[in-house]
């Protein structure tokens, strides 16, 4: 994984973005977190200036790639966050908090997991990536931003922001797929052993804030923190930045 900014003193954070995008999506929010941290934004291998590298897909390989980060704090959003709780939970030496933004143990439904979401979305994506590539990236921006107060507006923000950067490789977009497909980590969550903050957007489309809150009750021997920003959908970076930081400055 490859930091692509570092900015701010203080204790460390890592910040890992979700599928299809890339870290610069995070630059005038980290502007915020760097006043109280040393802020390391990171592309995943296959995304932004790190788009020419693979996105493997074995979790114990992916952990050991992320522990080349420095140790610190990590926040993971969307499928970074299941790859910062991958990491917690192989390496919980390199991670001294957990902060999950719109991200669960388990991506998709199952049994055990009712609020995950459908398979048939993530098919249906599987299936658009073979047509077009940056189409399919925006229907997804669009589910980030859908139902929230000015969402022509957030999306038009994200999409300048991750279309400013070199587009996914397609090897890296489905491997994301599968990682979202095929991960569930919903059973070692009792083995968690960092403190973990689980942040959701009342309006989230994509991690169901019901899912959130079943994680957080599960993380570690105490649970976690568990929190809702009720005017966001999946990218409450955007709108409710204030909020988010505040909360994050306070559980650190």
């Amino acid at each position: 994984m490859k930091i692509v900014t570092t900015k701010g003193q203080g204790p460390v954070l890592n910040v890992l973005h979700g599928w299809g995008m890339n870290a610069h999506l995070f630059d005038d929010w980290s502007e915020a977190l760097a006043q109280h941290f040393c802020v390391n934004l990171i592309d995943l291998p296959g995304h932004g200036l790190n788009h020419e590298e693979p996105l493997g897909t074995d979790l114990t390989a992916l952990a050991e790639e992320a522990a080349e980060v420095p140790a610190g704090h990590w926040l993971g959003w969307s499928m970074g966050g299941m790859l910062a709780l991958n990491l917690a939970l192989k390496k919980p030496e390199q991670v001294q908090s957990l902060i999950m933004l719109c991200a669960t143990p388990c991506f998709v439904q199952r049994d055990h997991w009712p609020h995950g979401t459908e398979q048939a979305v993530l098919d249906k994506f599987a299936a658009n990536l073979q047509l077009d590539i940056k189409q399919t990236i925006q229907t997804f921006l669009a589910l980030e931003v859908m139902g929230v107060e000015h969402e022509r507006s957030q999306l038009r923000e994200l999409k300048q922001k991750v279309f400013e950067r070199p587009l996914p490789s397609t090897q890296a977009l489905h491997a994301g797929l599968t990682l979202l497909a095929e991960t569930d980590l919903s059973g070692q969550l009792k083995n968690l052993i960092p403190p973990s903050l689980w942040i959701s957007g009342r309006r989230d489309r994509l991690v169901m804030p019901a899912a959130m809150q079943q994680a957080a009750v599960m993380a570690g021997p105490d649970g976690g923190e568990f929190q809702v920003l009720r005017g966001s959908g999946h990218a409450p970076f955007i709108r409710e930045a204030e909020t988010l930081t505040e909360s994050i400055v306070n559980f650190i």
